[in-house]
């Protein structure tokens, strides 16, 4: 590999092998450390197709790089070239029903342009989530009873496969973390602003009364979302030690309609995780689990004093651990539960085992089809 091809193609100023940037870029949020080889910042789709040329010739490894927020290894480099998409980040245009935008384009960005409109997949990083990253891992949020995941509100990606094809595609691509291609442009659906919001906050000492609580909010469709918070989390957050459910609506139904109160207990959800990590519970995993079994799979976790929260709307919780070695064993406990690793934070390389093989079969055909020589995204989720 010439470092020299590179700066010839992007100016110096967009490529670096310096240490400084190559350890930064060495990593996620999940803390799995790899290895940077170079870092680069293209800015349009000639430079990323001469990319994906070059590298192909060349039996090179490309990582294409959001904003690092996930957890489970998605964008960690394998001796890789890293293409940081921060150059990406054009908001093409905006229709009524559709928006185009570019990967780099950070989600809270975008519906701050919107202005009287709205992208409706909320996630808890929305501050500095890329719309390329959550296509990637199939993202959701917070609104996820109400909208769904990313892949219902993607209506094309335009992508460089492996073989240097520059095609469009439906939402077939969404979820498939860079294993694939480049994504160059994504065509997003979008919705009218939602205007009136209102919130409630329950409470409950028993696990039962909160989950009958959960089933009758579950029967209402005009909830946005239905957030969970167990005794160990509010324990470390320092609130009463019950049970919470946060419930957003659409419309005036819930008794806070305060914009500065909604957004005060917004912001007490959205800290939970970082409230959890300064208490050493680093390790943040995500699970579904089928509502009939959640009272079970709850009464496992309190037993363990597993502080878990999240959103029992759509039946998935964020469990934290003080260390790696205590996960397995709660895996094996959903899988018994016929539950499901991975629900929100996509597959990347932590999760890479407990992939299901019908599924990992449909993706091992794509790979061979769209990048047979493997130079994207190497070591993920297959």
């Amino acid at each position: 590999m010439s470092i020299t091809w590179f700066e010839n193609l992007l100016g110096k100023e967009y490529v670096s092998d310096e240490l400084f940037d190559r350890e930064v870029y060495s990593t996620d949020a999940s803390q799995i450390r790899g290895k940077a080889d170079v870092v680069i910042w293209p800015s349009d789709i000639k430079e990323l197709h001469q990319i994906v040329l070059y590298s192909r010739r060349n039996k090179l490894n490309l990582v294409p790089r959001g904003a690092g927020t996930n957890l489970v290894g998605c964008v960690v480099p394998d001796n890789s070239i890293v293409i940081d998409f921060s150059r990406f980040n054009k908001i093409i245009s905006i229709g009524q029903e559709y928006v185009v935008v570019e990967p780099g384009v950070v989600l809270q960005d975008l519906n701050n342009a919107l202005r009287d409109k709205f992208f409706p997949i909320q996630p808890e990083d929305s501050e500095t989530c890329t719309i390329g990253g959550m296509v990637g891992i199939n993202s959701s949020g917070f609104y996820e009873k109400k909208f769904g995941r990313m892949r219902d509100w993607v209506a094309e990606i335009e992508m460089i496969d492996g073989n240097g094809r520059l095609k469009t595609y439906d939402n077939e691509m969404v979820g498939k973390e860079g294993i694939l291609g480049l994504i160059t442009r994504i065509k997003l659906r979008i919705i009218d602003k939602i205007n009136e919001k209102s919130m409630n906050v329950f409470k409950y000492n028993s696990l039962n009364e909160t989950l009958n609580k959960v089933n009758e909010l579950k029967q209402n469709n005009d909830i946005l979302a239905l957030e969970f918070v167990d005794t160990n989390s509010a324990k470390l957050l320092g609130l009463e030690e019950k049970y919470y459910l946060i419930v957003e609506y659409e419309g005036l139904e819930g008794g806070v309609k305060d914009i500065d109160e909604m957004m005060r207990l917004w912001n007490i959800r959205r800290k939970i995780f970082h409230k959890l990590a300064s208490n050493d519970y680093i390790y943040l995993e995500d699970v579904l689990v089928p509502f009939e079994n959640m009272a079970e799979f709850l009464t496992y976790l309190g037993s363990r004093k597993i502080p878990n929260f999240g959103g029992i709307g759509v039946s998935v919780l964020n469990l934290c651990f003080l260390s790696r070695e205590e996960i397995k064993e709660v895996y094996d406990v959903v899988l018994k539960l016929r539950g499901v690793i991975g629900a929100r934070q996509g597959i990347g390389i932590l999760k890479k085992q407990y992939l299901n093989e019908v599924r990992k079969e449909e993706i091992k055909e794509l790979k061979e089809k769209l990048d047979p020589g493997h130079i994207m995204n190497r070591g993920k989720v297959i």
